[in-house]
């Protein structure tokens, strides 16, 4: 398993009602990642927000597209994670 870290620089888009989530993240190298979220995806949505500092844990697709597994999120204004995993 992958993990990686940085803050979500795009917005976050609903590709499907299966769910389906998709957002860009944006390393602490400034390297940009595509990533999916399909487990806990609804958690997700009412968690995040663009801009957030995220922890994501998954793998890669066969299109390099990143397949979260785990995620924490920064709460705001304090610095404590928010966090679900499968």
């Amino acid at each position: 398993m992958i993990n990686l870290s940085g803050k979500i620089a795009s917005s976050i888009k609903v590709l499907n009602l299966t769910p389906l989530v998709r957002f860009e993240l944006t390393d602490n190298h400034e390297a940009k990642v595509n990533c999916l979220i399909h487990q806990h995806a609804l958690n997700f949505l009412a968690l995040a927000e663009p801009n957030a500092q995220i922890a994501v844990y998954g793998h890669y697709n066969k299109r390099h597209q990143f397949i979260v597994n785990k995620f924490m999120i920064q709460a705001k204004g304090v610095n404590q994670f928010m966090s679900h995993s499968a």
